[in-house]
């Protein structure tokens, strides 16, 4: 490989990095489903199970408070600094809800503890795309003359922003099992504190991996007749998230099914939320150009993703093999989980899931190729000692 081609410093071992990362990020999110047996025995607390449902819907809100944020704390602390930070917090709230002493202070952790989920989704994604479009580049331009590498940067890009997802409802059906495998009395405190657990190896992992100097160049947003993700967006995902949550809360005390009432309370909010913020997104970033396209482009986006391809096989085998309810209403939950994360994302940093690598990322020898223009670079930059054989070059930010 010649000296000047780059690639960073996660190598080989980014897809698992990533499919790791985003288990550990949304792990709390897809474990509370599994919660309401447990909950229901803890002294004291005497949790009905809307109640129940109505308390793990927090975490929600925490997600929306920390997507919004994630730009904004990247290009202050920068990607890979900003990734870090979101991840200690999450492992930090984790923990404490393991040790809650009091329902209040359960829905108050959780959904601090939502709030690193939503900054480290978008930042970990970014860092995922920007990672593998640079290895995309790299391998390419490192190919023999006149033989064409295996798969250009785009490819790889997309590639990789397939798989990684899946990492989530890998988590969800972690968690099921390990619960379904626990002793009913304090269970959910131990699959809490695992979370934490899964929380302190994703940070470590992200201290020896990600590459260093990372910029926001996937995350810039402003450009390509993209706005800003306005209050408006906030607010009124905000108000469904609580609205949605309270009308089911206070609406569905005569179902029969207790495991329907705990997951109804705890996901009716974010279920209105996807659609809604998944198409004013579409719409606002100027994907479709009228109703009807906007609507089928929105369940599009929700429905044909890989994480929801296996959740929906997973719950029809469930049903047809006759399992309860209670076996498939966490599953539905890691779908809501997967789909209310990408659908935020989405309305704040929609150049993230678009699979196409920006191109100030195209490096070539010590150029860039910007849609027909080349740009100079600056000097190589040297890995140090812990890089894995692979040159490294901090990535330009996207600004003038």
């Amino acid at each position: 490989m010649p000296s000047d081609t780059v690639t960073p410093p996660v190598g080989r071992s980014l897809v698992p990095l990533g499919l790791f990362l985003l288990a550990a990020q949304s792990y709390q999110l897809v474990a509370y489903p599994n919660f309401l047996d447990s909950l229901q025995t803890e002294p004291g607390w005497h949790l009905s199970p809307s109640t129940a449902g109505l308390i793990g819907s927090t975490a929600f809100l925490g997600v929306l408070a920390g997507v919004h944020s994630a730009v904004a704390l990247a290009r202050r602390l920068g990607l890979r600094q900003a990734t870090l930070a979101a991840l200690l917090w999450l492992t930090l709230w984790s923990g404490a809800c393991a040790l809650a002493t009091a329902p209040w202070q359960l829905g108050l952790f959780s959904m601090l503890a939502g709030v690193g989920t939503g900054v480290a989704f978008p930042l970990t994604l970014s860092l995922v795309k920007d990672s593998a479009t640079r290895i995309g580049a790299a391998r390419q331009n490192a190919a023999p003359k006149g033989r064409r590498a295996r798969a250009d940067a785009a490819t790889r890009a997309r590639r990789s922003l397939a798989i990684v997802p899946l990492g989530i409802p890998i988590a969800g059906f972690v968690a099921q099992n390990t619960a379904g495998a626990l002793p009913v009395e304090n269970a959910w405190r131990l699959i809490t504190a695992m979370g934490a657990g899964l929380g302190i190896i994703a940070v470590a992992l992200c201290l020896w991996l990600l590459p260093r100097g990372t910029e926001v160049s996937v995350l810039a947003s402003g450009q390509d007749g993209q706005r800003e993700p306005g209050r408006r967006v906030i607010v009124w995902t905000g108000a469904l998230v609580i609205g949605a949550n309270l009308i089911a809360w206070s609406g569905l005390t005569g179902l029969a099914s207790v495991d329907l009432r705990f997951n109804a309370a705890l996901s009716a909010g974010a279920v209105v939320a996807i659609f809604v913020v998944a198409c004013m997104a579409i719409h606002r970033n100027g994907t479709s150009t009228s109703r009807s396209e906007t609507a089928r482009a929105t369940m599009a986006f929700i429905l044909l993703y890989p994480p929801v391809t296996v959740l929906t096989a997973a719950v029809v085998l469930s049903l047809l093999a006759g399992q309860p309810l209670s076996f498939v209403m966490p599953l539905i939950g890691v779908w809501i989980a997967d789909g209310y994360l990408r659908s935020l994302t989405l309305c704040t940093a929609p150049r993230v899931l678009d699979g196409r690598p920006h191109p100030a990322l195209q490096e070539h020898v010590g150029t860039i190729a910007d849609a027909g223009h080349i740009t100079p670079l600056p000097s190589p930059f040297h890995p140090g000692p812990k890089c894995d054989g692979e040159f490294t070059t901090p990535p330009r930010p996207n600004l003038p």
